[in-house]
């Protein structure tokens, strides 16, 4: 199954807007710095936060936000 990347991130969205989802991002990856983003997923996972489909969601979208802000810089 070939997937274009819109349809890609709409899933990464949904799966972003689930309450669990949302209430673990707003509450780790929005209150840290950047470069902590690799470290706040593996820990959640391991904990059983988040399966690894949302951590990997979450991963999709945070790195979707990077390239729209840092958009043609080398």
């Amino acid at each position: 199954m070939k997937m274009k990347k819109k349809e890609l991130l709409q899933e990464c969205k949904e799966i972003m807007m689930s309450p669990k989802v949302e209430k673990w991002y707003k509450e780790n990856l929005e209150t840290k710095p950047q470069y902590e983003t690799i470290n706040s997923l593996e820990k959640a996972v391991g904990n059983n936060e988040l399966t690894i489909r949302e951590a990997l969601s979450l991963c999709l979208i945070v790195g979707s936000q990077w390239n729209v802000k840092f958009e043609g810089v080398p």
